[in-house]
């Protein structure tokens, strides 16, 4: 898959725009990591924060600390179809003026998942929408339907029509809604928070997911003048507004990453710390890390892994935060890989998540699956060889799988490593891995 990669990207792995999708990770492992390394800002929550843009009117608002990535040049695009100026400088981007479309291309719309929160701001700005079914990583089934439930809430139709949604609300301005949702699904209490906060009256949404993001969302928000309390816990009460201000805000650390940093530094044996993030975000790794022999500590905003000794194998499943986070689970398999006895993993969240099981396997790994579990037994030699990730989790597995083997490892999938992490390859170097890009061409 070709992509429009920004320059920062092609600089640092040296490669132009078509050989992309031709390029690889080239690791040889053995050798353990040790240093100081922070991660970025959040990919999950500078989306939806950039989603949530359209909502502004006749003002600016800057967003600080965006992560270099290409999913979030592909929300900045569709921002731009809106209507918006986006002023990028470094790591920020500042939007201005005000949304004028509300359809956006099948070239944008399609190919990040996070698209399907523009539902609730161009609705909750417009009254209608026309937004191409979202994309984003091959994980499993991401059925839109519960989206659908919230803008039914808000007496809006919706439909799918020709590969797209198509929705108007009935009364325009929205009026505020009661909302349940069925699961706690983080893009639909994104979309209904969008919906709520210019809605006439209070909405109550119950069911809301709890994941950091909202929190972060919620806050960015409450700056621009929106009324958002309870974001974090399973009621969230807006009461709406008639119109949002300016504000600057910046995006929290990136909690997939701080557990891939982790987690890389745990499959090399070494040790080192991850500054700059929020340790409360991935607690269940670091409990299952520690029940398994790694010697980590924590102090404010710092995870400290002092060394490891792996004395046993361990057992997770996924679920909603504050649970183990779907995201972690192609993360932490790895660790199964060098751990003694058998580890089991379940993903409730996506159940088909498993892509990386079959590259895992080239490496020698001995894993067996059945529905949403796999058993990995621990221990078997691994070797270096060729393998590719199909999504941005399975890639960071696969690298940091072959930070343990001592022979050379091939990882292709940078086109998705990019799409989460800008800067992933020069963090681990920084650790002194013996990691580098090139290219099949």
């Amino acid at each position: 898959m070709d992509l429009n990669l920004p320059v920062a990207h092609e600089a640092a792995i040296g490669l132009t725009e078509p050989s992309v999708s031709k390029a690889f990770v080239k690791i040889t492992g053995g050798k353990p990591l040790h240093g100081t390394v922070t991660p970025d800002g959040a990919k999950n929550s500078a989306l939806i924060q950039l989603a949530a843009m359209p909502l502004v009117e006749d003002t600016w608002v800057k967003i600080d600390n965006l992560p270099g990535i290409t999913d979030v040049d592909v929300s900045i695009e569709m921002l731009r179809e809106c209507g918006l100026t986006c002023k990028r400088e470094k790591n920020a981007v500042t939007v201005i003026g005000n949304a004028k479309k509300y359809a956006f291309s099948e070239e944008n719309g399609s190919r990040i998942r996070s698209s399907i929160a523009f539902l609730g701001s161009v609705l909750s700005r417009f009254g209608r929408v026309r937004l191409p079914l979202p994309g984003g990583d091959a994980i499993g089934d991401r059925p839109i339907d519960i989206h659908l439930d919230v803008l039914r809430a808000f007496q809006i139709d919706a439909r799918v029509e020709n590969g797209c949604v198509v929705a108007e609300a009935r009364k325009f301005p929205l009026e505020g809604a009661e909302i349940f949702l069925r699961y706690p699904s983080v893009l639909a209490t994104v979309n209904a928070i969008l919906l709520a906060v210019k809605a006439t009256g209070k909405t109550v949404i119950v069911n809301a997911a709890k994941e950091p993001e909202i929190i972060d969302l919620a806050s960015l928000l409450s700056k621009m003048g929106a009324h958002v309390i309870g974001a974090g816990t399973e009621r969230i009460i807006v009461r709406g507004v008639e119109r949002l201000n300016g504000a600057e805000y910046q995006v929290m650390p990136d909690r997939l990453e701080t557990g891939a940093l982790l987690m890389a530094i745990v499959m090399s044996g070494g040790s080192g710390k991850i500054t700059g993030t929020i340790p409360e975000h991935v607690l269940p790794l670091v409990h299952t890390l520690r029940d398994c022999g790694v010697d980590i500590q924590i102090d404010d905003a710092t995870i400290e892994i002092k060394s490891v000794q792996l004395n046993k194998g361990f057992q997770i499943s996924t679920a909603p935060y504050p649970g183990f986070a779907t995201d972690l689970q192609p993360i932490i398999t790895p660790l199964a890989l060098v751990a003694p006895g058998e580890s089991a993993i379940t993903d409730t969240v996506f159940p088909e998540r498993f892509g990386h099981v079959s590259e895992l396997r080239k490496f020698g790994a001995d894993i067996k699956r059945n529905g949403n579990t796999i058993w990995v037994h621990g221990l078997e030699p691994l070797s270096g060889c060729e393998v590719a990730g199909g999504d941005i989790r399975s890639v960071v597995c696969l690298i940091n799988t072959a930070l343990s083997v001592g022979t050379e490892t091939k990882v292709f999938g940078v086109e998705h490593l990019l799409r989460g992490h800008a800067r992933f390859v020069d963090k681990l170097k920084s650790l002194e891995a013996q990691i580098d890009y090139s290219s099949a061409l």
